[in-house]
C-alpha cells in the first residue's frame, strides 16, 4: 500500500518537473555587450477573476544606456491584458546605465469570472532603445492558467468522517466475535 503512494508522488513530481519548464531569457547582442531579459516567473496561475502579474528584469550590459519603448502580450483569451502598466524601466524618460539591472512591472492580466477554466500562452516583445537610436526587441515566453479553487473541508467535516469510519470499524469488529 505505501509503495503505491510513493510510487504515485514521485510519478507526480517527474510529471511537475516535465511540464513545469524554466523560464528562459532572451539576450539581445548590441555593440559590445548584451541586454538581458526574463521574467521573475513566467508561468502564473490563478483563479476565475484573478489578477495575474507579470515582472520583469532586465541587465544591460550593452556598453550604452538603455530606454523601455513598449510591450506587446499578443492575443489573450478570456480576460483582459493590460500592457500599460509597463513602467518603461522605471518611468518615461529613464534608462537603465551600462552595467545595471531593474526588476519592475511587465504586464498585467486580470481573468474572466466565467468561464471556470482557461489557458493563454505567449511571447512577451519588449521593444528597447539604445542610447545611439538602435531599437531591439528582446522577447520571453509566458503562460496564465486559470482554474477553480478546490473547496477543503473543514475541520468539524473530518472529525464527522473519522468518527464515522471508527463506529463502523467497531461495529464490523463486534459481528465478527
Amino acid at each position: 500500500m505505501h509503495l503505491r503512494t510513493i510510487f504515485g508522488i514521485l510519478v507526480g513530481c517527474l510529471g511537475l518537473i516535465l511540464f513545469a519548464g524554466t523560464a528562459q531569457a532572451d539576450t539581445e547582442s548590441a555593440g559590445t555587450g548584451s541586454i538581458t531579459f526574463n521574467l521573475v516567473k513566467a508561468d502564473l496561475t490563478g483563479n476565475p477573476g484573478s489578477l495575474l502579474i507579470w515582472q520583469y528584469d532586465v541587465t544591460n550590459n550593452s556598453g550604452e544606456g538603455i530606454q523601455g519603448l513598449y510591450v506587446n502580450g499578443g492575443s489573450w483569451l478570456n480576460g483582459n491584458p493590460d500592457s500599460s502598466v509597463f513602467d518603461l524601466f522605471g518611468g518615461p524618460g529613464s534608462k537603465i546605465s551600462d552595467g545595471n539591472s531593474l526588476i519592475g512591472i511587465l504586464f498585467y492580466f486580470t481573468a474572466d469570472t466565467l468561464p471556470p477554466n482557461s489557458f493563454n500562452s505567449g511571447m512577451f516583445d519588449l521593444g528597447v532603445s539604445l542610447d545611439d537610436g538602435k531599437v531591439v526587441d528582446l522577447f520571453a515566453k509566458y503562460t496564465a492558467t486559470i482554474s477553480p479553487t478546490t473547496n477543503v473541508p473543514e475541520p468539524g467535516t473530518l472529525l464527522l468522517l473519522a468518527s464515522g469510519l471508527l463506529a463502523g470499524f467497531l461495529t464490523s469488529r463486534r459481528a465478527a466475535q
